[in-house]
């Protein structure tokens, strides 16, 4: 077996338990599907996968995955993963906070296998220090950017590849590879330098990198499309393990239209914006490819685990991006087939209130829950958002959203963002807007709360320029424990840090919620 391969999402925290109030999930959603065409070569036996340490059952490639949250009281189960199967290919995912604990993990891997293991570095954190100019094929590099980091001597050069964007076919590329090299007895750390030609005709749009002495060297793809149609369902891959609460103890699964990793809007804190992620793509087949993957979560649960009923969430920034051709058709589909499935999605306030008849059919149908963004009370005060497309009466808004939502038995999510610029006692009158719709509707029945982090947004930044390589401070991460995202050294641009006494007060506002 040439091929020996784990992966990784790397940790947020460096130490302590997720909060008890915080949205997660036990899959690593982002990470089974970039893997999910390497596992599908694995199932089919086809090629250096076929013959790997994944190429057993779904329950058996995911004991090759790991979802970290605290470095400290999981690297040992880190430790003991390695050391079970050996790899000589290791996969990371961080998003912009977990760097310090995703350095730390290629650290220990280098220092248990040395130049016997290739470490791979991707995910949303990369996706957004290494980019290409607009309208150029120059590569650009944040002062984030892990190869900038590593030929400056800034962090320990623990990574031999790092790749940004659309990483499926390039991670099953990468494998074949690392087992020729292998097989070879040639050094894995070159891996860049011995297959330029090779791998830039690999099909999506990415960027590869790595570092020889203090030069980076980068290959970037020829551009070629991912036919998202033939893409396989992360679910059949690696199975569904989680549970969300809101959907009454069922086994949920994350289901995606692949319409991109981006919204529609372009909010200027937000960093699925347009001008950031990139339009969407494929659209017209959106809502085929959604429904495959609902019945995939079904067909899973059913054989994985009998007796347990499916639900899945929808992890598009906006359901089939709020296409009303597309919702139209997901309604046609699911009511040709019979599935015992329910499912919910994330919209905008504006999308959901013009969508509504159209959201009463699907909820006939299985869907009975909306994930909303209700970041402020006044948009207004904080600059704008591009969702907010009325420009008035948004609060009106979202309580109008949420009392029809409930008079059609639709359960409601809202997401929280403070540090936006606005005043503290904006959030408490905000959450006291909250009390008094749970008193008037019932609703919301979920609340996530997340303090607004700066990420690097390929430069949008406001000059910021962190380079994402410390944790937060340790009083600062017990206070945001209960948040989903949040940390006092990456703020907005020019958005005052929240004092702890400030941070207790709105703990005190949850605890009352």
């Amino acid at each position: 077996m040439s091929l020996r391969v784990i992966a990784v999402s790397a940790p947020e925290y460096p130490e302590g338990r997720v909060g008890s109030k915080t949205l997660n999930s036990r899959d690593p959603a982002s990470l089974y599907n970039a893997c999910r065409y390497a596992a599908f070569l694995a199932e089919s036996g086809l090629g250096a996968w076929g013959d790997s340490n994944w190429c057993g059952s779904r329950l058996d490639r995911r004991g090759k995955m790991l979802l970290m949250h605290s470095l400290k009281e999981e690297l040992s189960c880190f430790e003991q993963l390695l050391a079970r199967e050996r790899p000589n290919l290791l996969l990371i995912g961080a998003m912009s906070l977990c760097m310090p604990g995703a350095i730390e993990c290629a650290k220990v891997a280098k220092q248990m296998f040395g130049d016997e293991i290739c470490v791979v570095l991707g995910g949303r954190h990369v996706n957004e220090t290494i980019f290409l100019e607009k309208r150029g094929r120059v590569v650009s590099h944040h002062n984030g950017s892990p190869l900038k980091l590593m030929a400056e001597g800034a962090i320990d050069r623990a990574f031999d590849v790092v790749v940004s964007g659309e990483g499926e076919f390039v991670i099953a590329k990468l494998g074949e590879l690392v087992s020729n090299l292998s097989d070879k007895g040639e050094s894995l750390q070159r891996l860049l330098s011995f297959c330029s030609d090779e791998l830039a005709e690999v099909p999506g749009v990415w960027i590869a990198g790595s570092v020889n002495g203090d030069q980076i060297t980068t290959i970037t793809s020829s551009g070629k499309r991912i036919d998202r149609d033939k893409l396989p369902s992360p679910a059949m891959m690696f199975g569904v393990a989680t549970s969300f609460d809101i959907f009454g103890g069922r086994l949920t699964g994350h289901a995606f239209s692949d319409t991109g990793p981006g919204c529609v809007y372009n909010c200027t804190f937000c960093s699925e914006a347009s001008s950031v992620c990139g339009g969407i793509v494929q659209a017209e087949t959106s809502a085929s490819r959604l429904f495959r993957q609902l019945v995939d979560i079904d067909a899973v649960i059913c054989q994985d685990s009998p007796g347990c009923k499916s639900s899945a969430f929808v992890e598009d920034s906006i359901i089939l991006a709020g296409l009303p051709s597309q919702l139209q058709f997901l309604l046609e589909l699911l009511r040709s087939r019979s599935l015992d499935i329910r499912f919910g999605g994330q919209l905008t306030i504006d999308l959901a209130l013009k969508r509504m008849e159209l959201l009463a059919e699907l909820n006939a149908v299985g869907m009975d829950y909306l994930f909303l963004g209700l970041e402020t009370l006044r948009p207004d005060k904080i600059g704008g958002m591009s969702k907010d497309t009325r420009k008035s009466g948004w609060l009106e808004r979202a309580e109008t959203l949420v009392a029809e939502l409930s008079d059609r038995r639709i359960r409601v999510g809202f997401s929280l963002l403070h540090g936006l610029g606005e005043k503290q006692q904006d959030r408490l009158e905000l959450m006291e807007v909250f009390k008094s719709w749970r008193t008037k509707y019932g609703a919301p029945q979920v609340l996530s709360f997340n303090w607004a982090v700066q990420h690097p947004l390929r430069g949008q930044d406001g000059d910021c320029g962190y380079d994402y390589t410390q944790w937060g401070d340790e009083e600062y991460l017990r206070a945001f424990r209960d948040y989903g995202e949040a940390s006092n050294r990456y703020p907005l641009a020019g958005v005052v840090l929240p004092t702890l006494r400030e941070l207790e007060e709105l703990a005190i506002a949850r605890q009352q919620l």
